[in-house]
């Protein structure tokens, strides 16, 4: 059976091949694709079946995504397929984990979820001979209170994306050991169902790269961020000092102060704002930021936000990034919320940091997003 999908920032063909179980070649046929390099933000792809992803299995199936190593598990719940997998099966001690959960809706009908906030999925890690709860992706996030409804086309999936750097619910590496990752969809009446995988970690840290070691000294209690509330911005035509952008412009609804940046200008064309500061590898740094949608009368709200820290070294070359996203759902109607995240350990290597807000409207968006107060500062 044939799946649809829709292009997230980042993808290429061979990652989403390889996420299906199926070839690049057969994807590019299936689309008619012309220019394999070419894909973009928001395009609908048809994944041809094929590969073994379990989906003729009932009560779940173990098994490997061709092309790629990822260690995937499948079940089946109701009339939805859950896929969770991981980019490895095996990490060395600290290593950061990617977990992948795919929602695909098998039936011929089509689903519509019901949340009771804005919290689409969570990720859970446990011990594989107590059980005992590690870590959680949820833990410590903030959820707007409000209740929505998703529904999901015969064939047509979600993917939620987290990166777990195998601390635990308190900050502390963990021991070596068998670990289950189980994914949940937080939908009324699925929360407590769950696929999951194992993975294993060595008691023996990377011998090629040495792991980042944390100094010693505290961490300087600033935000590494200039105009971070955007009040330096000299005129509306230009952009607020020490931000760089497309598409955005200065609007007077702040949380704080004079002014903030709202994303889309142009309603249905990206918009990105972007700064960048110094890091210190092996630190652990939190982005926070508070962010509100612009809902216009009789207005449509199509969008994605993605949030993201991009890490580079001194020679500009890209070494590792953390990256939420966020839809129209997630973000409250005319009120600024606080959004938060952890960049986990900042990789070896690393000494700038990259923090990149993109709005992507898909088509027929008539809204925009406020962005306002946006602080990076290390806290271990």
């Amino acid at each position: 059976m044939a799946t649809t999908y829709i292009v997230q920032s980042g993808d290429t063909l061979f990652e989403i091949a390889r996420r299906f179980g199926t070839t690049v070649e057969r994807i590019v046929q299936a689309n008619n694709i012309a220019n394999p390099s070419a894909i973009y933000v928001g395009q609908v792809l048809t994944i041809p079946g094929g590969g073994n992803t379990g989906e003729n299995d009932n009560t779940g199936s173990t098994g490997t995504l061709t092309g790629g190593g990822e260690n995937s598990t499948s079940r089946r719940i109701g009339g939805l397929l859950y896929t969770i997998f991981t980019n490895k099966r095996t990490y060395t001690l600290g290593e950061n984990v990617s977990i992948t959960l795919v929602k695909t809706n098998q039936s011929s009908r089509s689903i519509t979820l019901r949340y009771n906030t804005a919290q689409r999925f969570d990720f859970i890690a446990r011990r594989v001979a107590t059980q005992e709860e590690i870590w959680r992706w949820s833990r410590g996030r903030f959820f707007a209170q409000r209740v929505a409804e998703i529904t999901l086309r015969p064939g047509q999936s979600q993917v939620f994306r987290a990166t777990w750097d195998q601390r635990n619910n308190q900050g502390r590496q963990i021991a070596p050991g068998n670990i289950i990752i189980q994914g949940f969809n937080m939908a009324r009446g699925l929360q407590n169902e769950s696929v999951s995988t194992t993975i294993r970690v060595l008691g023996v840290g990377p011998t090629t790269t040495p792991s980042p070691t944390i100094s010693p000294t505290p961490c300087p209690d600033i935000n590494v961020l200039v105009n971070p509330g955007f009040e330096n911005w000299p005129n509306q035509a230009s952009l607020p000092n020490g931000w760089t952008g497309s598409n955005i412009y200065r609007t007077t609804i702040s949380h704080r102060g004079n002014y903030a940046a709202e994303m889309g200008a142009v309603h249905n064309q990206r918009a990105t704002l972007t700064q960048r500061a110094d890091v210190e590898p092996g630190r652990i740094y939190e982005l926070a930021w508070w962010a509100r949608e612009n809902v216009r009368a009789g207005g449509e709200a199509r969008f994605v936000l993605f949030v993201e820290i991009l890490f580079y070294n001194r020679a500009g070359q890209f070494v590792g990034r953390t990256e939420p996203r966020y839809t129209q759902d997630n973000i409250p109607n005319n009120s600024y919320q606080r959004y938060s995240l952890s960049t986990g350990r900042v990789p070896s290597g690393a000494r700038i940091a990259e923090v990149r807000f993109t709005f992507e409207p898909s088509s027929g968006n008539d809204n925009t997003v406020k962005i306002d107060d946006v602080d990076l500062r290390c806290i271990f």
